[in-house]
């Protein structure tokens, strides 16, 4: 139950750790076939994960229609949810090249390889890192508030990759082929090229302001856009 809510923002028994007959699980049946299966399987969490991951269910989208939009129980789409601190602060590494540096760490450790939660760092405390206290998943706070939407805005992190001279921006503005930089940029946060609609829009930008300033206010939205933040 604890996988499952860990891939899908919540569990068939939810919350996660309140299991009791007065509060049942969603689907009963999945989570017993689940639960034997994991048994059979050496109690093998790879697996395990393997079959969720690999599920018709995990790989719905989020977009909705309008029977389903009022569910958040039963799994007709998927819950978008924002990414969980450590794989958002390691996101923006990798998309701009800048790798972020934990005191007392070699540079270029991932904030998800962090071995122990008292590692200085104002954002991962900010978006809901879990104090690893005790087993239960709710240290781990998943809530979207302003404080982080205005850190992720004009937060030190996000301005000091923007304009590192060593990261991916700096490289991609000394190419004159604005095509390939708004495909590289593109692909390295959102996973996709730009839509036509998108890419005309970026083309009038270009046409009346400064090349820098557009293709680094461009980075940013990108950054700070819910298709980044989020799994959906």
């Amino acid at each position: 139950n604890r996988v499952w809510a860990h891939c899908f923002g919540r569990g068939l028994v939810d919350p996660p750790d309140h299991l009791s007959p007065l509060n049942p699980p969603s689907h009963p049946e999945l989570l017993d076939e689940l639960a034997a299966d994991f048994v059979a399987h050496g109690f093998d969490l790879r697996h395990l994960m393997r079959t969720i991951l690999n599920s018709r269910t995990y790989q719905l989208s989020s977009e909705t229609v309008a029977d389903n939009e009022a569910d958040t129980k039963f799994y007709s789409h998927y819950y978008a949810r924002r990414l969980p601190a450590e794989v958002l602060l390691d996101a923006m590494a990798a998309a701009t090249g800048v790798p972020d540096t934990f005191q007392g760490y070699p540079l270029g450790l991932r904030a998800v390889q962090l071995p122990e939660p008292g590692v200085s760092s104002y954002f991962l405390s900010l978006f809901g890192r879990s104090g690893r206290v005790t087993a239960c998943a709710c240290e781990r706070r998943g809530e979207v508030s302003l404080p982080q939407l205005l850190n992720l805005r004009n937060g030190d992190e996000i301005q000091q990759k923007l304009t590192s001279p060593n990261g991916r921006l700096a490289a991609l503005l000394a190419s004159p082929d604005d095509a390939m930089v708004v495909d590289a940029m593109y692909l390295a946060t959102v996973a996709r090229r730009p839509s036509p609609a998108e890419r005309d829009l970026i083309r009038g930008h270009l046409a009346s302001d400064a090349r820098d300033a557009v293709y680094r206010d461009l980075f940013w939205a990108l950054l700070n856009s819910k298709e980044f933040t989020f799994n959906h």
